[in-house]
C-alpha cells in the first residue's frame, strides 16, 4: 500500500513525512510540482497494531512482522500550475503510482499569512481535477482517431466511459464521486486518474493553535473527516526512543501519537483490513482489501496457498485473546473451518490448509 504526501509549499509535507517515517529530511526546501525537477522521498512504515503485539506476547514467536505502508513525499504543488503548463511529468509519474493521497494543509501562520486550509484544499482539488480533464480530453481525441481507422467495439466502450468522465469533470466533480458500473471502474483504473484516488485531508496546525474551527471547516469543505495533527510535535516524538516517547505522551496526557490515528484512517479510506497468521516462527499482520474471500487472502501470503487452497482454519482475534490459547479456543468451538466463499474479516487469525 503506497500513499503520496502532497500539498502547497510550506504546508509541512516533509515534516509529516519525517514524523511518519522517523526520517530526518531537511524541511522547507522542496520544489514545486511544475515542470522543474520534482523532489521525491520514500519511506516504509510499520503499521502500529496492538492486536499484533498481544498475539506476539501470547505465542512468543521468533519474530514479529507488522504490516507496512510506503509513504512518498512528493514536491509541493504551486498555485496556478495549470495555467503554466500543468503538473510536471515527474510529479504525475509519482502520483500515478500511489493508491491514495494525503493532502497536507497549513494550519499555522506562515510567510504567506494566516492559515486558509479550506482555500488551499480547493486549490489542490482544482489542480488535480484540471489535470484529469486534460488527460481525458487528450485520450478522447486519440480514441476518435483510432475509431476512424478501425471499428472495434472496445474502442466505442472506452469512448463512452471517457465521455462520461469528461462531463463529470467539467461539472467540477472528482471522479471518485462518479457512479460507474464495475466493468467501467475496472477499465478506468488503467488510466490512473488522480481524482479517482482517495484523498485524505490532514490539517497540520502549529503549537498552541486552536485548530478545532479550522478542522470543522475543512471537514465540511472536503465532505469527509479531516485529520488534525501538529506536525512539529509528531516529528519530535518520532525522533525519541520508545521509552522517551511513552513518557512524553503520558506527561502530555496523550493516548497515542496522532499519526497512529492517521494510519488507521488511511486503512479505512482505502478499504483495507488486516488478518493475522501466528505460530512459533512468526506472528504476522497481512493487509488485504475489504470483502476479500479466503483463497485470495491466502494468495496475499503466497500464490501457492491460493492455487492449492483447501480451507481456512479461522478464529477471531477477540475470541482467541478471550481464552488465551489456541487450544482453549478450539475447545470452546471458536475455531472454524471456512471454505472458498468465506469473506475474511478484520482481525481474523487464519491457518491456511492447501495442497499443490
Amino acid at each position: 500500500m503506497q500513499l503520496g504526501i502532497i500539498g502547497l509549499p510550506q504546508s509541512g509535507k516533509t515534516t509529516i513525512f519525517n514524523a511518519l517515517t522517523k526520517s530526518c529530511i531537511k524541511v522547507g526546501g522542496f520544489s514545486t510540482g511544475s515542470k522543474s525537477a520534482c523532489d521525491v522521498h520514500m519511506g516504509v512504515v510499520k503499521v502500529p497494531d496492538p492486536r499484533l503485539d498481544k498475539l506476539t506476547a501470547m505465542f512468543n514467536p521468533k519474530k514479529k512482522v507488522p504490516a507496512t505502508i510506503t509513504y512518498v513525499d512528493i514536491g509541493g504543488m504551486a498555485k496556478g500550475v495549470s495555467d503554466s503548463g500543468g503538473l510536471g511529468t515527474e510529479f504525475l509519474t509519482q502520483m500515478h503510482k500511489v493508491d491514495a493521497m494525503i493532502l497536507v494543509l497549513r494550519g499555522f501562520a506562515g510567510a504567506s499569512g494566516s492559515p486558509s486550509p479550506v482555500d488551499d484544499y480547493q486549490t489542490i482539488a482544482t489542480e488535480l481535477l484540471l489535470s484529469d480533464l486534460s488527460m481525458v480530453e487528450r485520450r478522447i481525441e486519440r480514441v476518435k482517431i483510432d475509431i476512424k481507422k478501425v471499428k472495434r467495439p472496445e474502442l466505442d466502450k472506452e469512448l463512452a466511459i471517457l465521455d462520461k468522465c469528461r462531463v463529470h469533470l467539467e461539472a467540477e466533480k472528482p471522479l471518485h464521486m462518479l457512479d460507474l458500473f464495475p466493468e467501467e471502474s475496472k477499465a478506468l483504473r488503467s488510466f490512473q486518474l488522480l481524482t479517482e484516488k482517495p484523498l485524505l485531508p490532514v490539517l497540520n496546525y502549529g503549537e498552541g493553535v486552536d485548530f478545532t474551527a479550522l478542522q470543522s471547516a475543512l471537514s465540511s469543505s472536503s465532505s469527509q473527516e479531516a485529520t488534525a495533527l501538529c506536525g512539529a510535535i509528531e516529528m519530535d516524538i518520532a525522533q525519541m526512543s520508545d521509552e522517551e516517547a511513552k513518557e512524553f505522551l503520558a506527561e502530555m496526557k496523550i493516548a497515542e501519537p496522532a499519526l497512529n490515528k492517521m494510519i488507521r484512517t488511511s486503512y479505512r479510506l482505502l478499504g483495507k483490513i488486516s488478518f493475522f497468521t501466528v505460530g512459533e516462527d512468526e506472528c504476522r499482520a497481512w493487509t488485504i482489501p475489504l470483502n476479500t474471500k479466503a483463497p485470495q487472502a491466502a494468495g496475499a501470503i503466497h500464490s501457492d496457498l491460493e492455487r492449492g487452497f483447501i480451507r481456512a482454519e479461522t478464529v477471531s482475534y477477540d475470541h482467541l485473546t478471550e481464552v488465551g490459547t489456541y487450544a482453549a479456543a478450539r475447545e470452546k468451538g471458536y475455531v472454524r473451518q471456512e471454505g472458498k466463499e468465506y469473506i475474511v474479516k478484520d482481525g481474523d487469525v487464519i491457518n491456511i490448509k492447501f495442497n499443490v
